[in-house]
């Protein structure tokens, strides 16, 4: 008994047919992947930074550069976090419900990489203003 091309041709596709109806089954059965919510004060994260750079000293084009790192960085950590399964959502967003808060460690991670701006001592304008305040008082405005 010979085999033809077209006898190959219908078991192949029948194996294929098999092997997909039992992938689509395994799918429906499954259902989709279970995803973890989780809640990020990312406006906090990055108003903290922007602070100390602002308190650092640092140069423009220093202070710009280290910006783009650790917004690059931080970039780099959530989405880590999203391909990981979890759903990150900003703590604004967040109205009720038990979503565990990742801010710490979100924290830790990004300036485990990238280094915190180091302020400036207080002298020139800040230091003569804290002399200032610290000798004559605040002025009382309410006294005019």
């Amino acid at each position: 008994m010979r085999v033809g091309r077209s006898e190959i041709l219908i078991v192949i596709a029948a194996i294929v047919l098999v092997a997909w109806g039992a992938w689509v089954t395994k799918t429906l059965i499954a259902g989709p992947p279970k995803q973890e919510f989780v809640q990020l004060q990312l406006q906090g994260i990055i108003g903290e930074y922007l602070q100390a750079q602002a308190r650092s000293g640092s140069d423009e084009a220093k202070a710009a550069q280290e910006t783009a790192v650790f917004m690059r960085t931080l970039d780099q950590t959530v989405a880590g976090l999203s391909a990981g399964g979890k759903v990150v959502l900003v703590h604004e967003a967040v109205i009720g419900g038990d979503i565990p808060d990742i801010t710490d460690a979100v924290r830790r991670q990004v300036y485990g990489q990238v280094a915190r701006p180091e302020m400036m001592p207080a002298d020139g304008v800040q230091g003569e203003m804290e002399a200032y305040l610290s000798t004559e008082g605040v002025p009382d405005v309410a006294a005019r």
